[in-house]
């Protein structure tokens, strides 16, 4: 059932559709028993990442931030630890072109399901970095101020050394 939900995204020819099979995933997700075995999960996070593509509109990257939710809601925390960088491919991107719509969905996503995950984080952290400093913007946004506390929640959760670790990593990579 979950690969006939998967094969029809290569079949969308315009966003509404996207957003309809985005809510048959969720679906098959939420009848799934708990704790959560992703089937196809490479495939899921593909599907999902695409869905993030900064031409998509705001409600399409709605949906998928929830079909995020669910399943990381639904995961096992060991599991989700395991898993995180395939979904993070997908998903850190997005803050560099999301809308003031998306945003605070995203970092409330970040906030919930990430910084838990404490040093599990070091497969994704100079992704999550990164993806945070995407985010800060002027000084003047709304967002700034959560991003330097989630910063900050994410030194508290690995270490400082960590953190500046993947700072310069994000730095050196991207300068």
């Amino acid at each position: 059932e979950c690969e006939g939900a998967l094969s029809a995204f290569d079949k969308a020819e315009e966003w509404p559709d996207l957003i309809k099979y985005l809510q048959r995933l969720q679906k098959i997700l939420q009848r799934s028993p708990e704790p959560l075995i992703v089937p196809h999960k490479v495939l899921v996070a593909k599907r999902l990442g695409q869905c993030l593509h900064a031409n998509l509109p705001a409600g399409v990257h709605l949906k998928t931030l929830e079909t995020y939710q669910l399943i990381f809601e639904k995961l096992e925390p060991t599991r989700l630890a395991k898993d995180i960088a395939f979904y993070s491919e997908g998903l850190f991107p997005l803050c560099r072109h999301a809308s003031y719509e998306v945003k605070p969905f995203l970092l409330d996503l970040i906030e919930s399901h990430y910084v838990p995950l404490g040093r599990a984080l070091a497969p994704c952290l100079s992704g999550l970095v990164l993806c945070l400093l995407t985010a800060l913007g002027d000084s003047a946004s709304e967002s700034h101020l959560r991003v330097m506390a989630l910063l900050d929640a994410v030194r508290a959760a690995t270490s400082t050394s960590e953190l500046m670790t993947a700072l310069w990593v994000c730095l050196l990579r991207n300068a």
